[in-house]
């Protein structure tokens, strides 16, 4: 048995991994009655060097989209660098950024919903 890590995406977006011990024909079997897209991956490594932990968590949450068309959605960086300001975040997402998850339209402005410490 090896040790691999699965990966499992539904319509673009990451739903999970799984982290198991597994043969190739028991391997083979679950990825059958798994939806979506599933990516396996063999395990490395493990005991990696430890990175100090903020003491603070930066956690934003954002809401971009397209005027024209109405359409927008939100998302949320769960950590940011301090450093990191609305502009900063800007400068990344209008232009590049989908305006909404059904929509391929690019997002032309972007705003800040809440910024937790």
């Amino acid at each position: 048995m090896a040790h691999k890590i699965i990966k499992q995406t539904i319509k673009g977006r990451s739903v999970g991994y799984m982290n198991i011990d597994i043969s190739d024909a028991d391997l083979t079997d679950l990825i059958a009655i798994l939806e979506g897209e599933v990516s396996v991956f063999d395990e490395k490594s493990t005991n990696g060097t430890a990175s100090v932990y903020p003491t603070e968590l930066n956690r934003k949450k954002f809401s971009c989209g397209d005027k024209s068309s109405k359409t927008s959605c939100s998302f949320t960086v769960p950590h940011a660098k301090p450093t990191a300001y609305t502009p900063d975040f800007e400068s990344v997402v209008v232009g590049a950024f989908d305006a909404s998850f059904e929509s391929d339209v690019k997002a032309d402005y972007m705003n800040l919903l809440y910024d937790r410490n």
